[in-house]
């Protein structure tokens, strides 16, 4: 009784300092970090990673994380700090935790599922929606497509109402949305984007959207801890978010419109840690190709998906004078965007809400994780994790020196509209961004 009584008054002093912004602090709890000596890296440099890391969980910004690196194939940083939770015990970070992804069930599980079904000539990318589901047609949708949905340029709302009780009840309400904008014509992150896409892969497949991804994705990657719906066996495991309606959320997904749509959505609702991320970026990096070990030891090696999907994913698929870069799903340099300054234009990620990130630089062949569980125990008004990841991305690039910079261009156009707040020309950009900063 001591326990409960005590774990729920840590819980209420921090919500109660998160509100107020009252000055706080987190348990220091363990810092483990491993940096391997690999050519053609600066390793002195990534000793700086962890003092950023180290002053934000002092700070109270998030309890714990864990960062992952590889360049050309060799970790070069493995870094694990703070702890998983801080109620309702305090339990120290592990590399192996697990965590609410967030919208990196985004590029991790949607994208792919979906260009895995253009590749079999079952999706068209510039093809109506409404082809595979007509409904979808209804209040002046009938011209979106697929693309544009992948993109953020659909002209749909950022989310689902909060009235939604199910799945059926939110695919019926996405059915219904009404156009904010014409398609093509705006960005606009929205997590509405994804329902639908998800949706689709069920349509066009017949399979469970989460079944279908263990299946085609994650089980042949060997993916053993990303999944939807973790069960209770690997509840110790898992980082748990913040206290919704009294109740903790630890092994069920934070983002309101998934936990409403029963935990799985094309939105949000993976969960997975730092080794299997990694697993998928350097798939990625090797152009879709998943090499797997047999019984007898021989290697034998197929795709995930194939070179040019993986490059058409991954690279500009925004009109010019969209300041906000994106591939299809991918964010390359938009202002939700945790790249830094240093990577180049040929790099691609994504954010979640709950405070994760995934960035992969083909130019240098290097992919960062950085895993935070940022909501635990309340969120914090000074999402300090967005900094902190552009930091470290910076680190991690400016420590890669077996490249050639020979015609690799490192600035965007967005970059720079969004750097130069007093300028007329990115009056725009620089609106979207104070609209928007908090998002992810």
């Amino acid at each position: 009784m001591f326990r409960l009584f005590f774990a729920i008054s840590i819980f209420c002093f921090a919500a109660v300092s998160y509100a107020l912004n009252v000055p706080h602090q987190f348990p220091s709890g363990t810092q483990t970090v491993t940096i391997p000596t690999v050519s053609g890296v600066r390793s002195d440099l990534l000793q700086n990673i962890a003092p950023i890391i180290k002053k934000s969980i002092v700070g109270g910004y998030y309890p714990g994380a864990v960062v992952l690196a590889s360049h050309r194939g060799h970790i070069i940083y493995r870094g694990v700090f703070g702890n998983r939770r801080i109620v309702p015990d305090i339990a120290p970070m592990r590399f192996n935790t697990i965590f609410d992804v967030a919208s990196l069930t985004k590029v991790v599980a949607t994208t792919p599922a979906i260009m895995q079904l253009v590749e079999q000539g079952k999706i068209d990318l510039d093809t109506p929606v409404t082809k595979y589901w007509p409904a979808f047609a209804a209040n002046g949708k009938e011209t979106v497509t697929v693309r544009e949905l992948l993109t953020h340029m659909s002209g749909l709302s950022s989310d689902l109402s909060n009235s939604i009780s199910n799945k059926p009840d939110a695919y019926r309400q996405a059915a219904q949305l009404k156009l904010t904008h014409p398609p093509g014509t705006a960005f606009l992150y929205s997590d509405a984007n994804f329902i639908v896409l998800a949706y689709l892969v069920e349509i066009i497949s017949g399979e469970p959207f989460d079944q279908y991804v263990q299946a085609h994705i994650f089980k042949p990657l060997a993916m053993s801890d990303t999944l939807f719906l973790p069960p209770a066996s690997l509840r110790d495991r898992i980082a748990p978010s913040e206290v919704i309606d009294h109740k903790l959320r630890w092994g069920a997904v934070q983002d309101p419109t998934a936990h409403m749509m029963g935990g799985v959505s094309g939105n949000a609702g993976l969960f997975s840690g730092a080794a299997d991320l990694g697993i998928y970026a350097q798939c990625l990096l090797n152009q879709g190709r998943i090499t797997s070990t047999k019984q007898q030891g021989k290697k034998s090696s197929n795709y995930l998906l194939g070179p040019l999907t993986v490059l058409k994913m991954t690279t500009p698929q925004t009109l010019p004078g969209i300041f906000d870069t994106r591939g299809l799903g991918w964010d390359i340099d938009s202002v939700y965007s945790n790249r830094g300054v240093l990577f180049s234009e040929h790099s691609y990620g994504h954010t979640g809400w709950t405070g994760t990130s995934i960035w992969i630089d083909p130019a240098t062949q290097t992919w960062i994780i950085v895993l935070t569980s940022r909501t635990h125990p309340a969120i914090v008004s000074n999402n300090q994790v967005v900094q902190d990841r552009r930091a470290i991305a910076n680190i991690i690039a400016a420590s890669i020196t077996d490249i050639t910079t020979t015609n690799l261009i490192n600035t965007e156009s967005g970059e720079l509209n969004r750097a130069y707040v007093n300028s007329v020309l990115s009056h725009n950009a620089v609106q979207v961004a104070i609209n928007t900063k908090n998002r992810m």
